[in-house]
């Protein structure tokens, strides 16, 4: 059978099993058996496919028929250019988190540059050239993968990261992908800020000047209706954000005032209906400018930002 009619039958076996983009995850499949990207996968098509490679590649397709994520088949997903590693034990990067790191850097760097500005204003002669803005500190909650924490530290110069988690499974995967990617970010096991509370003492011991997370925030009554691969595949842990979704920012919310410096920011990806009601949750703290609510290329609310007065 030559692969190009090898990958139609796949699709077609997909699209039955009424698997989203089902050609695209049939050429995926085929890229991964065979080692190959879509470039060498386009100019074997009309080449004959043996045996073994049709055995294992309607294994393949029979693994995806059954809602098994794409990426838990392949091991891996990209994200923001880089390649992380992936299991059942952390929620899969998803294009749409790409908004927040893209966001958070850009104000990073905004930051950056205007302490560089006022630096060199306040001292100028040889000082100016050679010297440069302090360390930036950032703290991910909820890491899981780490992608989120590990491409800031990728594409932001001078940044330290942290990156906190309570489940033991996703801060040892977090660790392989930072170390596959070369970055170096600190990874602490604990719920939200206990990871970096003084248990002895009871009290904060570090502060940073941006805090990001991407915390659960499905509502616990429609989880149900998601996707197969999603609520069947994918951790609760990382979905389930309670009754009205929004446990987890409550707690983030609460305490973030106390590991954030003075003027320090706080960003947050949310539901696409949830833009208002953390708005609403923000400025009812009082420790915060007013909130601004970023939205996603559809237009859809995606990320929530504000600052530490």
């Amino acid at each position: 059978m030559k692969t190009r009619i090898l990958i139609n039958e796949g699709e077609y076996r997909l699209t039955k099993a009424g698997v989203m983009d089902a050609h695209i995850d049939a050429e995926e499949l085929y890229c991964f058996l065979k080692g190959c990207d879509k470039v060498v996968l386009f100019l074997m098509k009309e080449e004959e496919a043996d045996k073994e490679t049709e055995e294992a590649y309607f294994k393949l397709i029979e693994e995806r028929a059954s809602r098994i994520p794409l990426q838990h088949i392949t091991g891996k997903q990209e994200f923001m250019g880089f390649t992380f590693m992936v299991s059942p034990d952390v929620l899969i990067p998803r294009q749409d988190t790409e908004v927040l790191v893209t966001e958070a850097a850009k104000l990073l760097r905004d930051e950056r540059k205007a302490a560089a500005h006022n630096k060199s204003k306040s001292r100028g002669g040889l000082f100016k050239m050679f010297s440069a803005p302090p360390e930036q500190k950032v703290l991910d909650l909820c890491c899981g993968s780490g992608a989120i924490g590990i491409s800031l530290a990728k594409i932001c110069e001078d940044l330290s990261v942290t990156a906190t988690d309570i489940s033991e499974a996703a801060i040892t995967l977090a660790k392989e992908n930072a170390k596959t990617n070369r970055a170096e970010v600190e990874f602490l096991q604990g719920d939200l800020y206990d990871a970096l509370r003084d248990t002895s003492k009871g009290k904060r011991v570090r502060s940073y000047d941006m805090i990001v997370s991407n915390p659960p925030y499905i509502k616990t009554n429609t989880i149900a209706m998601l996707q197969e691969e999603v609520k069947d595949h994918e951790p609760m842990l990382a979905l389930d954000g309670g009754r009205d979704g929004l446990d987890y920012y409550r707690r983030i919310i609460a305490d973030a005032h106390l590991y954030l410096k003075d003027k320090g920011w706080l960003m947050l990806e949310i539901g696409y209906d949830q833009g208002e009601d953390l708005r609403k949750l923000i400025i009812e703290t009082g420790g915060f400018r007013t909130p601004e609510v970023i939205h996603d290329l559809a237009g859809r609310d995606r990320v929530v930002k504000c600052q530490k007065v």
